[in-house]
C-alpha cells in the first residue's frame, strides 16, 4: 500500500512537471456568449472577424472551453485541469477540406451558469456565474482533427408514448451589492406601491407549476409582496424586518415556493406588487419556475429536460413543428437533438419522421437534458480578439510568483529585478493569461488559485511567495462606473453582515487538495501554504511610487538610522480599557523576547480631549503620532476603533495627517488593528491603508491590515502572532513579510473573522532588520553623579567581532520602568509601564569594529536600585550595515564620584544663522539655533518638568526642547538644538532658554529678536522644486526689487547644523522671477548626499541699500 501511495504521488508530480500549454503555440481566437445554446461558425465568420483559413480544413477547427460547468470548483480536488478542453463539433458540408459559402462547423456552448441535476431533490437547477455573465470560449485554427458530436444508441422499440418533457424558467438580474462585500448582488429595488412584471415561457396548465421566488428585505418596518400570475394572486409573501443594529444582519432573505396547477394561456406573465410602509425597502433576487412544456418547434431553440424514473422505461417522445422539415440526402433531417447533460460530452439522438410529425425514443431511467434545434437557423458567438499564444506552465521552481494586470507589468518587472539581486527566483505572469490557461479566458477566481497550486505542486513546494500587483473590486462584473478589478479578490459566500462577510486574499494560499470550499465556520478554517500581499495600484502613478518605495526601502544607504529600533503601540480608549489592556499585553511580550527594540507607546487616554462644537479631538495624542512618523518607527502598531479613513473618533490619524507625512527615508510597517482601515476593494474609496502605502513621498512600506469590521479578540490574537513571528529567524535569516504574514494568520484561526487581515505590499520584502549584534563589556552600576566609560564592539551572530565595521553608535539609556496611569477619560485610569526616562542620549564613532562611550549618570535618576537599560544602534557609514542590541544595568545609589558642582550650562542663543546679535531682525520663519555645553553633561531626563530643555516666547508660550537635542559626535558635553519658530506674526519677540546639567543646575538665557511686518526685502513666493527631489531641484522667488543689483547666498545644511552646499550669485539689474538657481544634490565635494529632510536658508541683499532677507524652509532628497 505504502508502495503504491509514493509510486501514486510521484507519478502526479511527474505527469505535472510534463505539462505544456496548448496555447503555447498555433493560432488562438476567444468568443463569447451569453446563452446556453447552438452556434455556427462558418465563412462568413472568418472573413468579418479578419482570421485567414488559408490552408486550413474545417476538420482542423476546434471549439474549447474551461472544462467545467458554470464557475470553477472551489474545492482543490474537484478544480483540477490544466489545459482548456475541447467541446465536440458537428460540421455540415462536404469533405473537400475547405470551407465553402454555405458550410459550417456548428457546437453546443453553455452559458456561464452552472445547470445540474439534484438528485436529492430530484430537480435541475441554476447557479449564476458571479464572476462574468458572458461564457467565454476559444477558437483553435490548425493542428489536429476535431472532436465529433457523438450518435446515442437507436432505440427501435419503446414502452410508452408521450409529447410533454419538463423545462425550467430562470430570471436572476443581479444589480445591486448590499453592503458592498460578498459575492451576492440582487436585482429589482422595491419601495411601497412599486411592482415588476416578467414574461415567462409557455407552460402546460395540466401539470403542476412550482415556483421559486427568492426576494430580499432591507426593511426595518414591516413589509410585503403580493404574488400574482396571469392577474390572479398566487400568494402574499409577508417579509421580514431587518434589526437595525450596527453589526447586525443587514438583508434577511425570504424564499416562498408554491407548487400547484394553474391557469395558463400563450401569454403568461408573473406580477409582483411591493407594500408596506413608506420607508420600507426589499429586492428581488432570483425567481425559477419549473413544469412542463409541450415538445413543439417554433423557430427558435428549445431547451428541456427529462426526470429519471426509478426503473428503466423507453418512451417514445413527440415532436410537434411550425416548420417541415425533409430528409437530406444522408437520410438525415435539420431538425436536430442533441444530449447536453455534460456539455463536453455531447451525444446526438436520432429524429425520426412520422406522417407530419417527429419523434425520438428515450432511455427515461437516466436524467438527460437535450437542446431541439434547427442547423439552418442557427446564429454566432460573439467575437472577442485574437489571443497570443503562452506558456505560464513553464518555469523554473520560483521563490515568488508575481502576476499582474498588463498596466503594471512594467513596475511588476521592476519587483522581479530588485528581488533577483537578492538571490530569489521569480516568475511574472499576466493575469489574462492564466484565465486563459485555466478558465479559458473567464474571470474567475479560482483558475488564478488553481495557477498557484499548480506552480506550488511543480515546484515542490518551493513556492514562497506569492505577490498580487493590482487593484481588485468586490464587483467582478463591472457594473460600477471606474471599476479597478485588476486582479480580482476572493469575497465571501455572506453577503449581509459586515462582520461575517469578507474579502480575502488568502483563498489563493489555500493549495490542499482538500482545502477550497471554504466554509464560514470554525470547520472552514485552512492554513495558508504560500504568504500572499498585494500592491492594490489603480493607477501607473500608483504602481511606480510605491515600487520606487521598494527600491528606496531595499537600498541600505538611504534608510540607514537609529529610528529602526522603535517600535509605537497606539491604543484607543474605553471599552473598559481592552484596546490599552491588549497592547499592554504585547509590550510584555516584546519586552521580554524582543529587548533590542524600544517600544514607545501613545494610549489616547494619556492625552487631553476636548469637545468642541460635539466633535471629540485630541491634538496632543495627533501631534505624538506624527512626531513618531518624523522621527521614525520600524512598527506602528495601532488597537482600537477605526474606520476606512481613520483611528479613534478623536481622529488622530486621518487623510490629513497621512497627506502631510514626509517619511519616505523612514518608512514603518503599520499592523492596523481596526476596522476597515485597508479596505482595497471599494473602487468608489480611496482608503487610508491604501492611501498610506501608495503615498509617494512617504506612507507605510507595508501594511498589515482590515478590511471589513473586526472583533477586538481576534485582533489581540493575531497581533500577537505577529509579534512572535515579526523577529524569527530560520537558518539565522530572519522572515521576509510573507512568511511573517502566513505564520500570523495559521497561528490565529478563528473562523472567517480571522480573514479580515490583509497584507498590503510585497511578500517577498525583507524589512530591515540590523544585520549585527554590538557587544558592550561588563557594565558597573549607574549611580548618580558617577561619570561612565564603557566600551564594546560590533559582532556577528557568534559574537565575532567585525572588524571593517566604520561609522557611529547612537546610544540611550534608560533609568528603571516607569509606571503609570492614563486620565480615564471613558473607562476608569489605565496602568501602565514604559521606558521613557531617558537619562542619556550619545553619539559615538566606531572605528575598526570598537567604540568608546563616556557620560555623567544625572543626579536626577531614580535612588532606588533596579533594573535599567541600555539602548544601541550602530551604523556603517561606509557599508551601510547595521547593528543592534541592549544590554540590561542596575541603576541607583549615588556615585563616590559625586562633586559639588553648582555651575550651569553654557547656553548661546542664535535666530536663522550664527551671525545673530539679540535685537536683530529675523526672516519670517526664523530657525532657533541654540548651542550648549556643561563639563557634566546636559540633563535630557523628561520625569521632571523642570528639567526639561524649554523655550519660553515672550514670557507666556512654552514648549519642550529635548525631541530638537543632537548630542555632539563623542562628546557628552556638548549638543545644539535647532526648532523652527514657524507662523509667527510681524512684531518684537524675546525668546528664554532653560536648560540643567546633570547635577540640576539651571542655566537661562534669552535674546530679542524683531519679525517685521513685511519682509526686510520685498521676496515672495520662495519654493523649491521638485520637493521631493532626485537629481536636481531648482529654487525660485518672485523678486520686488526689479532692475536692483541683489547678491544672492543659498545654503544648504542637514539636520545637525553641518553646512553641506553653498552658491553665491549676483544679479547687476535683477529679473521679476529669479528662477536660474539649481542643486544637484551634492556637498562641498561633489559627493552626492543621502536621502533625508534638509533646511535651506536664502538671504537676499540688496547691494545698494544693503537691505537683506533670510528665509528658511525645509526640503527632500530622495534617491
Amino acid at each position: 500500500m505504502r508502495f503504491h501511495l509514493i509510486f501514486f504521488i510521484l507519478f502526479k508530480v511527474l505527469n505535472i512537471n510534463a505539462q505544456t500549454s496548448i496555447l503555447s503555440n498555433g493560432d488562438w481566437v476567444k468568443i463569447g456568449v451569453v446563452e446556453s445554446g447552438i452556434y455556427k461558425l462558418d465563412k462568413n465568420f472568418f472573413d468579418n472577424n479578419n482570421i485567414s483559413l488559408d490552408g486550413v480544413s474545417p476538420d482542423r477547427i476546434k471549439i474549447f472551453g474551461s472544462g467545467y460547468n458554470g464557475a470553477l470548483p472551489q474545492l482543490n480536488s474537484l478544480s483540477n485541469i490544466i489545459n482548456p478542453k475541447e467541446i465536440q463539433s458537428s460540421f455540415n458540408g462536404n469533405s473537400d477540406s475547405k470551407f465553402d459559402d454555405n458550410e459550417f462547423l456548428y457546437f453546443y456552448l453553455q452559458s456561464s451558469d452552472k445547470i445540474y441535476y439534484d438528485s436529492l431533490e430530484n430537480y435541475l437547477k441554476t447557479e449564476k456565474n458571479i464572476y462574468t455573465d458572458t461564457s467565454y470560449y476559444f477558437i483553435s485554427i490548425g493542428g489536429d482533427s476535431r472532436k465529433l458530436v457523438l450518435d446515442e444508441i437507436k432505440y427501435d422499440f419503446f414502452d410508452r408514448e408521450t409529447e410533454i418533457a419538463s423545462h425550467t424558467f430562470n430570471y436572476e438580474n443581479d444589480v445591486y451589492s448590499i453592503i458592498q462585500s460578498g459575492r451576492e448582488w440582487y436585482g429589482e429595488i422595491f419601495s411601497p406601491g412599486q411592482s415588476f412584471t416578467l414574461p415567462i415561457d409557455n407552460f402546460l396548465s395540466s401539470h403542476n407549476l412550482k415556483l421559486d421566488v427568492d426576494l430580499v428585505s432591507r426593511s426595518t418596518v414591516p413589509s410585503s409582496f403580493e404574488f400574482y400570475l396571469n392577474n390572479s394572486i398566487v400568494s402574499d409573501i409577508n417579509m421580514d424586518v431587518v434589526k437595525d443594529n450596527l453589526y447586525g444582519n443587514k438583508v434577511l432573505k425570504k424564499k416562498k415556493v408554491i407548487q400547484n396547477r394553474f391557469e395558463l394561456n400563450n401569454s403568461n406573465n408573473i406580477r409582483l406588487i411591493y407594500n408596506g410602509e413608506n420607508s420600507a425597502i426589499s429586492y428581488l433576487d432570483k425567481i425559477s419556475i419549473t413544469g412542463k412544456i409541450e415538445l413543439k418547434y417554433n423557430s427558435s431553440q428549445l431547451l428541456f429536460h427529462i426526470l429519471p424514473e426509478q426503473n428503466k422505461v423507453l418512451t417514445k417522445y413527440k415532436i410537434h413543428s411550425n416548420k417541415v422539415f425533409s430528409e437530406n440526402l444522408d437520410g438525415k433531417l435539420d431538425l436536430k437533438l442533441w444530449d447536453i447533460s455534460d456539455s463536453y460530452s455531447i451525444n446526438n439522438i436520432q429524429i425520426r419522421k412520422e406522417g407530419e410529425g417527429y419523434y425520438f425514443i428515450n432511455d427515461d431511467s437516466i436524467f438527460s437534458r437535450s437542446i431541439l434545434f434547427d442547423i439552418s437557423n442557427l446564429s454566432y458567438p460573439s467575437y472577442f480578439k485574437k489571443i497570443k499564444n503562452s506558456n505560464i506552465l513553464e518555469h523554473k521552481n520560483p521563490d515568488l510568483l508575481i502576476i499582474t494586470h498588463e498596466n503594471f507589468y512594467d513596475d511588476a518587472f521592476r519587483v522581479k529585478i530588485l528581488r533577483e539581486s537578492e538571490g530569489l527566483s521569480v516568475k511574472i505572469v499576466d493575469v489574462v493569461d492564466i484565465y486563459n490557461q485555466f478558465s479559458s479566458g473567464n474571470k474567475d477566481v479560482t483558475s488564478i488559485r488553481n495557477y498557484i497550486k499548480y506552480i506550488y505542486n511543480f515546484s515542490n513546494e518551493n513556492l514562497k511567495y506569492v505577490l498580487l500587483f493590482g487593484d481588485c473590486s468586490y464587483d467582478y462584473k463591472d457594473r460600477l462606473p471606474n471599476n479597478t478589478n485588476y486582479i480580482p479578490i476572493y469575497q465571501s459566500y455572506n453577503s449581509s453582515n459586515n462582520i461575517f462577510s469578507y474579502s480575502s486574499d488568502d483563498y489563493f494560499g489555500f493549495l490542499d487538495d482538500e482545502e477550497g470550499n471554504w466554509f464560514e465556520n470554525l470547520s472552514g478554517d485552512h492554513n495558508l501554504n504560500v504568504g500572499i500581499g498585494r500592491i492594490p495600484s489603480k493607477s501607473l502613478e500608483e504602481a511606480k511610487s510605491y515600487v520606487d518605495k521598494l527600491y528606496t526601502y531595499s537600498s541600505k544607504d538611504k534608510i540607514k538610522g537609529e529610528w529602526k529600533k522603535n517600535i509605537y503601540l497606539v491604543a484607543d480608549d474605553g471599552d473598559n480599557n481592552v484596546h490599552q489592556n491588549d497592547a499592554e499585553n504585547h509590550f510584555d511580550l516584546l519586552d521580554n523576547e524582543s529587548k533590542n527594540y524600544n517600544i514607545k507607546k501613545i494610549y489616547l487616554d494619556n492625552y487631553e480631549q476636548k469637545l468642541t462644537g460635539g466633535v471629540k479631538t485630541s491634538e496632543q495624542a495627533k501631534i505624538k503620532l506624527n512626531k513618531a512618523i518624523e522621527k521614525g518607527s520600524f512598527i506602528i502598531n495601532y488597537i482600537g476603533h477605526g474606520n476606512e479613513f481613520l483611528w479613534t473618533e478623536e481622529k488622530i490619524l486621518d487623510e490629513n495627517s497621512i497627506y502631510n507625512w514626509e517619511n519616505r527615508n523612514k518608512l514603518p510597517l503599520f499592523l492596523t488593528a481596526t476596522c476597515e482601515f485597508g479596505k482595497f476593494d471599494d473602487p468608489l474609496i480611496t482608503s487610508g491603508g491604501e492611501m498610506l502605502l501608495n503615498k509617494e513621498n512617504g506612507g507605510a512600506i507595508a501594511l498589515l491590515t482590515t478590511t471589513r469590521p473586526v472583533f477586538s479578540q481576534t485582533n489581540y490574537r493575531l497581533n500577537n502572532q505577529f509579534y512572535k513571528n515579526v523577529f524569527k529567524k530560520v537558518d539565522n535569516k530572519f522572515y521576509r513579510l510573507g512568511d511573517i504574514f502566513k505564520e500570523t494568520k495559521n497561528g490565529s484561526l478563528s473562523g472567517s473573522i480571522n480573514r479580515n487581515f490583509t497584507l498590503l505590499g510585497d511578500p517577498s520584502l525583507q524589512l530591515s532588520y540590523p544585520k549585527y549584534n554590538i557587544s558592550i563589556k561588563e557594565i558597573d552600576t549607574l549611580m548618580a553623579g558617577g561619570k561612565v566609560q564603557l566600551s564594546g564592539e560590533i559582532v556577528d551572530t557568534n559574537n565575532i567581532k567585525i572588524e571593517d565595521f566604520n561609522g557611529e553608535l547612537f546610544t540611550e539609556i534608560y533609568d528603571k520602568i516607569s509606571s503609570k496611569l492614563t486620565l480615564g477619560d471613558e473607562s476608569t485610569p489605565f496602568p501602565y509601564r514604559e521606558w521613557d526616562n531617558l537619562i542619556f542620549k550619545g553619539i559615538s564613532s566606531v572605528n575598526n569594529g570598537s567604540f568608546n562611550i563616556e557620560f555623567v549618570v544625572p543626579s536626577s535618576i531614580e535612588y532606588d536600585y533596579g533594573r535599567g537599560k541600555v539602548s544601541l544602534f550602530a551604523t556603517d557609514t561606509i557599508n551601510y550595515l547595521e547593528a543592534i542590541d541592549n544590554e540590561q544595568v542596575i541603576i541607583g545609589g549615588t556615585s563616590s564620584e559625586f562633586n559639588n558642582d553648582k555651575i550651569g550650562p553654557e547656553i548661546d542663543i542664535f535666530i536663522d544663522d550664527y551671525n545673530f546679535t539679540s535685537g536683530n531682525k529675523v526672516s519670517k520663519s526664523p530657525l532657533l539655533i541654540v548651542d550648549v555645553f556643561d563639563k557634566n553633561g546636559l540633563n535630557i531626563t523628561e520625569s521632571k518638568t523642570f528639567h526639561k530643555m524649554t523655550a519660553i516666547l515672550n514670557d507666556t508660550a512654552e514648549f519642550y526642547l529635548n525631541d530638537y537635542f543632537s548630542p555632539k559626535k563623542d562628546d557628552h558635553t556638548s549638543g545644539s538644538i535647532r526648532y523652527p519658530l514657524d507662523m509667527l506674526s510681524s512684531g518684537k519677540y524675546k525668546v528664554e532658554i532653560k536648560v540643567s546639567d546633570n547635577y540640576n543646575n539651571m542655566s537661562t538665557n534669552s535674546v530679542v529678536f524683531i519679525v517685521g511686518s513685511e519682509n526686510k526685502l520685498n521676496i515672495s513666493n520662495l519654493v523649491n522644486y521638485p520637493n521631493p527631489f532626485n537629481e536636481i531641484t531648482n529654487f525660485k522667488f518672485d523678486n520686488g526689487e526689479i532692475d536692483q543689483p541683489l547678491e544672492i547666498k543659498l545654503q544648504v545644511f542637514d539636520l545637525r547644523g553641518n553646512l553641506v552646499y553653498s552658491l553665491d550669485k549676483t544679479y547687476e539689474f535683477s529679473p521679476p522671477v529669479i528662477d536660474d538657481i539649481s542643486w544637484d544634490g551634492r556637498d562641498l565635494n561633489n559627493y552626492p548626499l543621502s536621502q533625508g529632510i534638509y533646511i535651506y536658508k536664502l538671504q537676499v541683499i540688496n547691494l545698494l541699500n544693503d537691505a537683506t532677507i533670510i528665509l528658511h524652509n525645509k526640503l527632500f532628497k530622495k534617491i
